[in-house]
């Protein structure tokens, strides 16, 4: 991949799939701030976005591994695993463009691990410290998002663990700010981010970027 616009579709991903990042952990940032002093409220709040994309960041390594191993075990998995890498790219861009839900599935298959990992948020909250905040964010990078997903499984195409790893945060860093102001910026944003223009920029960049990929596989 060319890594600047790898980089720079990862963290549009993050930015214009924040929206529905809200609907899955809005709910848990609200409740980050309930009964905290005023003067830790950011404190608290950025040491849980610390430890989601932290957690981001582990799991792309992990799938960055396993990318390597299939490329150096299997002669056609570079090339599988390209066109991979371009059909999600593509299914990414039409969910961005609100013409489809195909990624909820990714969402199912992640539920399972979930179940097993949530009963461990109930015992940080209420968050009181930021070290309860870090660990809260780290068990949270791991809700089953088709988002993130998707973004993970688009990562491990790359075969490169550095890599993959810094495609997970970038991605996270993406969908911070909005998380991070669901009051005021969040307003803002959500119109920009409706406006038709908009949505079909990035939405046909994403999916360019995904026919790309997969031009470039052969």
């Amino acid at each position: 991949m060319l890594e600047p616009l790898s980089y720079l579709t990862a963290l549009l991903l993050g930015v214009f799939g924040s929206l529905h990042c809200m609907g899955m952990c809005g709910g848990i940032v609200g409740a980050l701030t309930l009964n905290t002093q005023p003067s830790k409220t950011l404190s608290i709040q950025l040491a849980y976005h610390l430890g989601r994309i932290t957690t981001y960041g582990l799991i792309g390594l992990f799938a960055g591994f396993i990318g390597l191993w299939l490329s150096q075990t299997h002669d056609q998995a570079g090339l599988i695993l390209r066109s991979l890498s371009g059909g999600l790219l593509i299914l990414m861009g039409l969910y961005l463009l609100g013409t489809t839900q195909a990624l909820l599935w990714l969402e199912k298959a992640g539920s399972g691990l979930w179940r097993k990992v949530q009963p461990l948020t109930s015992k940080l909250l209420p968050v009181k410290s930021f070290k309860h905040a870090l660990a809260l964010g780290l068990v949270w990078g791991l809700l089953p998002c088709g988002l993130v997903y998707s973004t993970l499984s688009w990562a491990l195409v790359s075969a490169d663990p550095i890599h993959s790893a810094s495609l997970m945060v970038v991605f996270g860093i993406g969908n911070t700010p909005a998380l991070l102001s669901l009051a005021a910026f969040t307003s803002q944003l959500n119109r920009f981010k409706q406006n038709p223009w908009v949505k079909r920029f990035i939405g046909l960049s994403v999916m360019a970027f995904g026919a790309w990929t997969i031009i470039a596989a052969y």
